[in-house]
């Protein structure tokens, strides 16, 4: 791969149950995803169950993502649960441009 080749993204689709009690793992699955070069796409399934320590593990790598100059994003906009936890959280209260985008594709939350 050449220097002006973008890296290919790693993809990283995760369970539906993401709460508390799969913290330890899907904290693992980030961490593999971290060890291929490349950015990381994070594939939240639609029936998904999150609650606010997915969404500290998500901050948590976005930040390490940005120290590793890499990019690490959501494959499509948070929605059903996660997107209600993030409300609850306060998260979509007045949004950073970069959270927004992160978040909600830049897109207006649609309530």
């Amino acid at each position: 791969m050449s220097v002006q080749d973008p890296m290919p993204s790693v993809p990283l689709v995760l369970p539906v149950a993401l709460t508390i009690r799969q913290s330890r793992d899907i904290a693992e699955m980030l961490r593999t995803a971290f060890e291929h070069s490349g950015d990381v796409v994070i594939d939240v399934p639609e029936a998904a169950d999150a609650d606010l320590s997915f969404i500290q593990l998500l901050e948590a790598s976005r930040r390490y993502a940005e120290t590793l100059g890499r990019s690490f994003s959501l494959s499509r906009p948070a929605e059903g649960s996660l997107l209600s936890t993030l409300a609850r959280g306060g998260f979509l209260t007045d949004m950073t441009p970069q959270n927004s985008r992160f978040w909600l594709h830049g897109k207006e939350q649609m309530q």
